[in-house]
């Protein structure tokens, strides 16, 4: 029987000695003050307060997608926001699976194309549901039809104003699905080396799951990128909130469109609830208000006004004659 290998001291010396050192080519740029090379197309074009705010709208978005999804697919629905990302273009295009359903949108006034990857396993469940049946499990060695290409350019299509709704907060977007694609290749919306960021959504049908993502190419922000601070879009909102409770025109603006119901009242009749229960289609109540009497118009069961009852245009109409004031209210 062998006997294990125990090291002496100064062996264990020399290799505490070794991790406690700096590695040779460490210890060498040190000494020479050598320069690593920057590579510039790695660079992070998009700031962490534009990422900030991505969370904030496409969490919005994953909520208001998932609603509008549960009732397209008649199924429950659960839409979580994974991740947000920011790589090269070619990265992100070398990630994907083939076949692919890339939806290729526009989203004024952001500048170019974005894309919309579904995986095929997403795909398949809904074209499954809306068929009404599950997803199969090989689904994603098949390729696409026109008709299954139309159904998912349709639910896209349909939740395009989600996508709108997700953005109102800090500007108005127009998004319009432009076409679909199966080919990457078909779908290089910018060059491989713009940076872009790709939003992920984890989603759930019933008991399937997949991922959605989006991709947002860095060029199409850049119109947009000062409203892309969550900064500066609390602290206008929090000023158009004071500007607004102070200012007694734009209150008395938004009043005048508020709907109230407004009503016409003959002078009131009594009857016994024998003759109310003994009437007839064709019987006539006879009322104490003579024909030449003016009206009682109420606004939300307050008497406001005096009226005619006369025509106009073929319907009946009411011409205001008087108006009622406060103190003849209380009189009342």
């Amino acid at each position: 029987m062998e006997l294990p290998d125990i090291l002496s001291q100064a062996e264990i010396s020399e290799l505490l000695g070794a991790l406690e050192s700096p590695e040779p080519e460490a210890a060498e740029e040190a000494r020479t003050g050598a320069v690593k090379a920057y590579d510039f197309r790695s660079a992070d074009k998009f700031p962490k307060e534009q990422m900030r705010t991505f969370n904030i709208i496409f969490t919005a978005f994953a909520q208001l997608f998932a609603n509008r999804l549960s009732s397209i697919l008649r199924a429950s629905v659960d839409c979580e926001l994974a991740a947000v990302e920011e790589c090269s273009f070619a990265e992100f295009s070398n990630s994907l699976p083939s076949p692919v359903i890339l939806a290729v949108y526009k989203a004024p006034p952001m500048v170019g194309s974005q894309l919309i990857k579904i995986t095929p396993d997403v795909a398949y469940i809904f074209i499954s549901r809306l068929f009404g049946g599950v997803s199969s499990g090989d689904a994603d060695a098949k390729q696409f039809t026109e008709i299954e290409l139309a159904l998912l350019e349709r639910v896209l299509r349909g939740s395009a104003s989600v996508f709108n709704e997700a953005w109102e907060k800090v500007l108005r977007m127009n998004m319009q699905i432009e076409r679909m694609e199966t080919s990457p290749q078909f779908a290089q919306i910018v060059s491989m080396n713009e940076p872009v960021a790709v939003v992920d959504f984890a989603l759930k049908v019933g008991g399937e799951s997949g991922v959605i993502s989006l991709c947002v190419p860095h060029t199409s922000i850049e119109p947009i990128a000062k409203q892309l601070n969550t900064r500066l879009w609390y602290s206008s909102s929090a000023q158009d909130d004071v500007s607004t409770s102070r200012n007694p025109e734009v209150i008395s603006r938004k009043l005048s469109y508020a709907p109230v119901p407004i009503s016409a009242y003959f002078d009131s009749t009594n009857a016994t609830v024998s003759d109310i229960l003994n009437l007839c289609v064709g019987d006539v109540i006879q009322l104490n208000h003579k024909s030449g009497d003016p009206v009682t118009v109420k606004v939300s069961h307050i008497p406001k006004f005096k009226a005619q009852v006369g025509a106009r245009k073929s319907k009946r109409a009411l011409q205001i004659t008087e108006i009622i004031k406060e103190d003849e209210n209380e009189r009342e």
